[in-house]
């Protein structure tokens, strides 16, 4: 134990040496400035450089930047169910689930693969958005545009990996969709450097969407329709055997008429009166079913479409030169310094 005693002062001398103090500090910044001092002129003149050409990029190349927005409004209606499903559930027709036309599926479906590529696809006036959106690419690049001439619509590999491209990129930084949790709003908004290109992509977008979701509302309308029309029918033939038996009853002799026969015309009567209050309630329901299915509406509403002029965003080419002349200033000064540093390390 006594041995070790002498260790102790030398141990803790080696940790004060360890310990960086603020005249450590002092000393290191100005031995960076000395570094970067010699080369301040190259420095500045190679930031100035920098900047004036990020600013007159801006100004005179850059192209401005479009905005076409939308906020989609939910109706709250039963949970999703409209009444004539709810008197099918009650009948026990087995429709699906409700959750088809929720502001989340909406969400998510607005900037699906399946909605883009209908969308890119779509022959408009000014021809189709996927023509648009490579149109710079098609007429810089010929390997490109005779690769995209011959095989898009064609092959099909080729057709999915192009629209599947065009999603990812679109989804990477030109379309933007959130969703407010108080209120269910959904807030969706398209951009990209032309004007034309994204006024057609987001109203395109939005019209494809509701399309969707009426097709999915026709299409549990339709089963609706199908499984009262399908219960009616099986009535009105109930109600026919039943009238008939009654008839037969009525033509007997009543004298002849024996009190077995007199309880079975009653059990008739009873059913007839049961067939009866059905039939009226599956044509109430047929009806209404029939009726959802003329005056189906998308499940959101939306006012202020984008019109023309769409907003517009141009970077200031005076924020584009300070910020390239101090990205570039601190760059070159991290590059002297680290480039000694590293010498120094090397040298031990």
């Amino acid at each position: 134990m006594n041995d070790q005693l002498p260790d102790l002062p030398q141990r803790n001398l080696d940790q004060a040496d360890d310990e960086i103090t603020l005249k450590d500090i002092i000393l290191k910044i100005q031995e960076w400035f000395s570094i970067v001092w010699p080369h301040r002129v190259k420095i500045i003149a190679l930031s100035l450089t920098i900047g004036l050409m990020a600013a007159m990029y801006t100004k005179f190349i850059a192209k401005p930047t479009y905005s076409a927005s939308y906020q989609l409004f939910f109706e709250e209606e039963g949970g999703g169910i409209s009444g004539a499903m709810r008197l099918a559930s009650s009948f026990g027709f087995s429709l699906g689930g409700s959750g088809g036309s929720s502001s989340i599926t909406v969400k998510e479906y607005l900037i699906a693969r399946d909605n883009i590529s209908k969308a890119m696809l779509a022959e408009l006036d000014r021809g189709r958005l996927v023509d648009r959106y490579y149109a710079s690419t098609l007429e810089k690049d010929e390997e490109f545009s005779q690769e995209f001439v011959s095989n898009f619509g064609v092959n099909k590999r080729y057709t999915d990996s192009i629209l599947t491209e065009i999603t990812l990129a679109l989804n990477d930084g030109c379309l933007n969709v959130s969703m407010v949790e108080e209120t269910g709003v959904v807030n969706f908004s398209v951009n990209f450097n032309d004007e034309g290109f994204v006024y057609d992509l987001s109203n395109q977008l939005i019209a494809n969407t509701e399309e969707a979701f009426i097709d999915w509302k026709k299409e549990k309308s339709q089963e609706a329709v199908n499984g009262f029309q399908g219960k009616v029918d099986s009535l009105e033939l109930a109600i026919d055997a039943t009238l008939r038996r009654l008839g037969e009853y009525e033509d007997q002799n009543n004298s002849l008429v024996s009190s077995v026969d007199k309880m079975k015309r009653m059990r008739l009567t009873i059913d007839m009166e049961a067939l009866k209050v059905s039939y009226g309630e599956y044509i109430k329901g047929l009806e209404m079913s029939k009726a959802e299915l003329i005056n189906l509406e998308p499940p959101f509403k939306y006012f202020d479409a984008p019109t023309y002029p769409l907003y517009k965003e141009k970077r200031s080419p005076v924020k584009a030169g300070v910020f390239g002349s101090v990205i570039t200033g601190f760059l070159l000064v991290l590059f002297l310094i680290g480039k000694v540093e590293a010498k120094n390390i090397m040298a031990f």
